[in-house]
């Protein structure tokens, strides 16, 4: 070691100094703080009341820690036991537990050095529990003490850290590899968790810091639900296997931890669509305090759920995207195959390759134009239009894969009149032949000829903020900036509108969208608020169904969270899918039972403060554009030049209009 003059000065100067030097003697306490003094429990199952004590005694087994106490336990039976500290402040604490290293001696007391370390706890489980397999009456020494080096051993030194120690048999199926298979399309199985472990490296926290493992192979594909019963504080979640071990398993779902849907009847359940002839593990965890009682876990075959997962977000430095100008709306739609993605933003007409299986996009091409307010593709003549300065813009694919457009220019009004400036939406009619263009001020209907668009209509309304056309072509719907859903037929030779009436809405959407099968209708206000209404072929009018308040918690958020300006509809179900500042939600309408009320409810639920069901997090961002994929599995948010990716689990691909 250096002298004093050899160290640097700086170091030389903090350690010079008068200094005092105390001692005294200590009085070790005459109770289990010693080996030799190790309480006596028993009993195949119980539990203990303890305190980490004063010292360490020398010559202790490094892997008892500091500050140390000791029991003593004869195993009734031999088997699997579990150690386990609960009902404590402290997770610095561990557990460990020895045996004599001769047998012969087992029946007496060995000394410290003739310990055998059977387990401990630590950080590559959980701090606080263990398990280990035990011999019918042999006798097992278990340490409690803070961990070598906590700081909190050393601060604390004139109060001791309690806990309960627990002690138990160990389940069956505490590990993975020890997994108990379970069959058939529905069934049950009873189990108890309170001595349930973690398998080194195991993933805890949102999942459970105690685990149970059971096998399921899929006899053929479709969608399945777990859930318990009987269990308070668990998790459930399931996992295909993909290879050996831990490594080998991916998390396909998990019961929500921040969030329950309605549907679910306040289960802790978890919902998967299975490939037939695949081997799952379900995997059942334990959060906070361990329960007593037993539990049941039960499965059967169950519908698609409309649940969204997040799968990632791509940069706009990757994909080339800028930030929406000052007065620039950005947009967004896919051509009719799904394979291209059309972004427009201020910089221009973003062309961007989309992988099905994956939903990644890569960039392909930009055309550079002013400001593009909105997008529409004509899957009749394979164009895009682009509504720019007061103008529509006709775009051509240059090549069969639609990876790159071209500029055709303006088609012009065959009168000489232009176009609105204000672009709030714009669709066609299903047969292609009609263009509607929604504005402040109402709707403007033209025909689309090879030499340009005859004006067809104007209809004045005053606040226009959405409107949709229905799938048949017979009716169109607005909503406007007074609470009302205005309802128009459609003449489908001419494409003219006739008003047919006009209902409340429950608060100010911002949005609308139709049902796949053209049976339903639903207004999205900007809190989030979502209004259902039944379509009927009796009357043009909608009948009210019901409405839902915001989902999910919003009391502690900032306002401006609650910004919600889109939604879109499902295919092969009335389910609809809506994108809000840092949060989305799923709806879904039960029928019900012939003769039953339909109901709007929510099925799903993520936000950038709770993780999806999959153990997702997202982070935060804005919704400014919204474009999903024709083939039903991914929506594409546009944020800030960023684009977000959710994948729309139990969607199917919209009916073919």
């Amino acid at each position: 070691l250096p002298t004093l003059s050899q160290l640097p000065p700086h170091l030389g100067h903090l350690i010079r100094g008068s200094f005092t030097l105390k001692w005294e003697k200590y009085e070790r306490p005459a109770d289990a703080d010693d080996f030799a003094n190790a309480i006596e429990i028993e009993g195949t199952t119980g539990s203990q009341r303890i305190s980490v004590g004063d010292s360490v005694e020398p010559g202790e087994p490094p892997q008892t820690g500091v500050r140390t106490r000791w029991w003593v336990w004869t195993a009734p039976s031999s088997g699997r036991f579990t150690l386990h500290l609960s009902d404590t402040v402290y997770p610095e604490i561990k557990v460990a537990v020895f045996a004599a290293a001769d047998t012969a001696t087992a029946e007496a007391t060995p000394s410290l050095v003739n310990l055998e370390l059977l387990a401990s706890s630590g950080p590559s489980v959980t701090g606080t529990e263990l398990a280990f397999d035990a011999v019918g009456n042999q006798r097992y020494w278990i340490s409690v003490g803070f961990h070598t080096g906590e700081y909190s051993a050393f601060v604390y030194l004139s109060s001791s850290a309690s806990a309960t120690l627990q002690w138990g048999e160990t389940p069956a199926n505490d590990s993975l590899a020890q997994a108990i298979a379970i069959e058939g399309g529905s069934g049950s199985t009873t189990f108890a968790i309170r001595f349930g472990t973690l398998d080194p490296n195991e993933r805890n926290g949102v999942l459970g810091d105690s685990s149970l493992w059971w096998s399921f192979t899929s006899a053929k594909a479709g969608w399945y639900r777990f859930w318990l019963d009987g269990a308070t504080s668990a998790t459930l979640a399931v996992y295909r296997v993909r290879g050996a071990g831990l490594d080998g398993l991916e998390l396909v779902a998990r019961s929500h931890g921040g969030w329950q849907a309605p549907g679910d009847d306040d289960a802790i359940a978890a919902v998967f669509d299975a490939a037939a002839e695949q081997r799952y593990m379900i995997r059942v965890g334990q959060r906070g305090e361990r329960e007593d009682a037993e539990s049941t876990l039960s499965w059967e075959e169950t519908d698609a759920s409309a649940w969204l997962r997040y799968v990632g977000r791509q940069g706009a430095s990757a994909l080339g995207l800028g930030a929406p100008g000052t007065d620039a709306t950005p947009a967004a739609t896919f051509e009719d195959r799904g394979a291209m993605l059309y972004v427009a933003t201020s910089e221009g007409v973003h062309v961007l390759s989309r992988d099905p299986a994956t939903g990644t996009l890569a960039r392909a091409q930009v055309l550079n134009m002013k400001e593009p307010k909105a997008l529409l593709w004509d899957r009749w003549r394979s164009k895009l239009y682009a509504f720019v300065d007061c103008g529509l813009r006709q775009l051509a694919p240059g090549d069969e894969a639609r990876r790159t457009l071209a500029d055709e220019g303006v088609v012009e009004r065959i009168d000489g009149q232009g176009l609105p400036c204000d672009v709030r939406v714009a669709f066609l009619d299903p047969t292609g032949e009609f263009l509607y263009q929604g504005h402040w001020d109402g709707i403007d209907v033209y025909g689309i000829v090879e030499t340009g668009l005859t004006a067809v209509q104007s209809v004045a309304i005053e606040g226009l903020k959405h409107a949709v056309g229905s799938r048949a072509g017979a009716a169109v719907y607005v909503a406007n900036d007074n609470s009302s859903l205005q309802v128009f037929t459609r003449d489908p030779n001419t494409g003219r509108l006739t008003a047919a009436g006009e209902v409340d809405l429950a608060d100010r959407a911002v949005t609308i969208a139709i049902s796949d099968d053209d049976a339903y209708l639903v207004a999205l206000a900007r809190d989030g608020t979502t209004d259902a209404w039944e379509l009927t072929a009796s009357s043009a009018i909608p009948r009210g169904i019901n409405i839902l308040a915001p989902v999910g918690n919003r009391t502690w958020r900032d306002p401006a969270d609650g910004d919600c300006d889109f939604i879109a509809a499902r295919g092969g179900s009335a389910a609809f899918d809506a994108f809000c500042r840092n949060s989305a939600f799923s709806v879904a309408i039960r029928a019900g039972d012939a003769g039953a009320v339909p109901m709007l409810e929510a099925t799903d639920y993520v936000a950038n403060w709770q993780a999806d069901r999959f153990n997702n997090y997202i982070p935060e961002f804005k919704s400014q554009a919204l474009a999903t994929s024709p083939d039903g599995r991914h929506a594409y948010v546009y944020s800030e030049g960023d684009i977000l990716i959710f994948e729309r689990v139990g969607n199917q691909p919209p009916a073919e209009q």
